[in-house]
């Protein structure tokens, strides 16, 4: 049975405010471990959209302090670097005076013009049209995290409509074409950069656990984001995510991650560092 999509990731992700002061409202559609940090990151590269003076995102950096709860956030915004063509700026995102993340990115003027090198094809798979969505066909009692993934449709390569315990383990890699779900694509720059910006965030813990059998006896919170958006891909509901996930080592897990639009584009590159954590009782 099909899920009704429970958010709407523009409407979740916009931001209110001005002169280097923004709020934001944290929707609990975007539910993980509390509010999925690509989700509050889109936010807070929407602030950083606001404030500049281009109207396209180049880089994304951010350090997560802390999981902030579902409800109000402040974004402090400022500029570090202002260029003719290119602008450095500083998002600070607080609840209730507490850090929650602290991120730099950079913006660029569009018109920007330069060499022409594109040696990054997508991998030889099949399209989406051929595939189920997991959250489409999965029992119920199957499905961790509905809600966020319900805004997500995600056709994995690998196709899995088992119970996930029963799955045999592999390669820590997930690949999958996906649509945000009720609505696609976004005219808004940083909106569409904030669809790969989430994929990055999200997809490294799943890679990781296709390489295991049963629940796993820990969390692994981003404490590092970093992405690269490559070009916009606003004409493409679909878009084709790798995530690998090599190493885990010490307490911490690092993965990467490559975004290719429904043409075989890259989109958009990056990675993160996460820190694990024993799962509540």
């Amino acid at each position: 049975m099909t899920r009704r999509p429970i958010g709407d990731f523009a409407a979740d992700t916009d931001v209110s405010g001005g002169d280097g002061r923004y709020q934001a409202t944290l929707s609990d559609s975007w539910e993980l471990w509390g509010p999925a940090g690509g989700y509050v990151s889109t936010i807070a590269l929407r602030a950083a959209g606001e404030h500049s003076r281009f109207d396209r995102p180049a880089t994304y950096s951010a350090t997560y302090l802390a999981v902030p709860e579902f409800g109000q956030i402040d974004i402090a915004v400022s500029t570090l670097r202002s260029a003719k063509r290119a602008e450095a700026i500083r998002v600070s995102v607080t609840q209730r005076g507490q850090a929650m993340i602290d991120a730099t990115v950079w913006t660029i003027d569009s018109s920007m013009q330069g060499l022409e090198i594109d040696m990054a094809p997508m991998p030889d798979v099949s399209g989406p049209e051929g595939l189920k969505a997991w959250i489409d066909l999965a029992p119920d009692k199957e499905i961790a995290y509905a809600k966020f993934w319900s805004n997500i449709e995600e056709r994995m390569i690998d196709q899995w409509f088992g119970p996930w315990r029963e799955r045999p383990a592999g390669p820590p890699v997930r690949e999958s074409w996906c649509r945000f779900r009720p609505r696609a694509t976004f005219d808004d720059p940083y909106l569409d950069a904030g669809r790969s910006l989430m994929l990055i965030d999200t997809m490294g813990w799943p890679a990781a656990m296709m390489a295991r059998k049963g629940p796993p006896p820990f969390v692994a919170p981003t404490i590092e984001l970093a992405a690269r958006f490559h070009r916009r891909a606003a004409h493409s509901g679909w878009l084709f995510c790798r995530a690998d996930a090599p190493i885990a080592a010490d307490g911490l897990m690092a993965s990467t991650a490559m975004i290719w639009d429904s043409d075989g584009r890259l989109v958009a590159s990056g990675g993160q560092q996460m820190l694990f954590r024993p799962v509540p009782a």
